[in-house]
C-alpha cells in the first residue's frame, strides 16, 4: 500500500500463476465546471506475461505465459471492490485494461470481460468508464477493438517509426498506418465512444525531447481535424 493509497495486488490463479491489479484511489476537487466526486480506479491484468515485448516494461520481459479467461479478468474486479471496502476507499468508477499483457492478444476473454462489466445485471459500469490500452499491434486488431464494449487507447510511446520500434520491437506497421487505422475505427463509433486517449511513457534522454513532442502532434492533428476528442 503505497502512501497515496494506492494498493498493488499479487492475485493467485488456480495454477499457481499470478497477476497483478493496481486500485488507484482518487481524491475528489473541484473544477471550473463542477465538482469531481472521490472515485477509484482499477487497473486490471489480461495475460500472464506479454509478448508485446516493450523494452521499458518488466512484464514484456517476462514473455508471454499464458491467456488469462474472461472469469480470471473479472476476479481481479472482485478482489479489487474487497480491498475498497477493505481500506475505506472511494467507489469504484473506472476499470482500465492497462496491467499485465497485451488485452487485444487476448481478444475473446478481454470482449467478453468487458461485456459482463458494462452488463446492467452483472457489474453495471458504464461503458465510458471501461477502457481497453493496447500498443495496436496491427491494422486488423484495431479493427476488431472497436467491437468492444468500452473505450480505447492507444500506447503510442513514440511517433516515429525507428524510435518506436525500438521501444516496441514487436511493431510491425507503421505509425501513421495504425493511426489511419485508428481514424476509421473511431469515426464509426457513437461520439461518446469515440474520446480517444493516447499514452506515452515518458524517458529521460529516450522519447522526450521538443522534436518528439513535433512528431507525436504531426501524428495526432488528424484525429482533431475529424473531431475526435484526445
Amino acid at each position: 500500500v503505497a502512501s497515496c493509497g494506492t494498493v498493488k495486488m499479487l492475485v493467485a490463479l488456480e495454477d499457481g500463476m499470478e497477476v497483478e491489479a493496481v486500485v488507484i484511489p482518487h481524491q475528489g476537487r473541484s473544477t471550473a465546471n463542477a465538482v469531481v466526486e472521490p472515485r477509484t480506479t482499477l487497473c486490471v491484468s489480461s495475460q500472464v506475461g506479454c509478448n508485446r515485448a516493450c523494452s521499458f516494461c518488466a512484464t514484456g520481459k517476462m514473455g508471454f505465459i499464458r491467456q488469462l479467461s474472461d472469469h480470471e479478468i473479472l476476479s481481479q474486479v472482485f478482489h479489487a471492490q474487497q480491498t475498497i471496502k477493505e481500506y475505506d476507499l472511494p467507489p469504484l468508477h473506472n476499470i482500465v485494461f492497462m496491467g499485465m499483457g497485451e488485452p487485444l492478444n487476448n481478444y475473446g476473454s478481454v470482449k467478453r470481460a468487458a461485456e459482463l462489466l458494462t452488463n446492467d445485471n452483472c457489474f453495471r459500469i458504464a461503458k465510458n468508464r471501461v477502457t481497453v490500452s493496447t500498443v495496436g499491434p496491427s491494422p486488423a486488431m484495431i479493427r476488431a477493438a472497436g467491437d468492444l464494449s468500452a473505450m480505447l487507447a492507444w500506447s503510442v510511446h513514440a511517433a516515429n517509426d525507428k524510435l518506436r520500434a525500438k521501444l516496441v520491437p514487436t511493431t510491425q506497421h507503421s505509425m501513421e498506418e495504425l493511426r489511419d487505422t485508428w481514424l476509421e475505427v473511431l469515426q464509426g463509433r457513437s461520439k461518446q465512444m469515440s474520446t480517444f486517449m493516447v499514452a506515452v511513457t515518458l524517458m529521460d534522454g529516450i522519447n522526450d525531447s521538443p522534436e518528439n513532442a513535433k512528431e507525436l502532434a504531426v501524428l495526432l492533428r488528424p484525429f482533431l481535424d475529424r473531431g475526435i476528442k484526445l
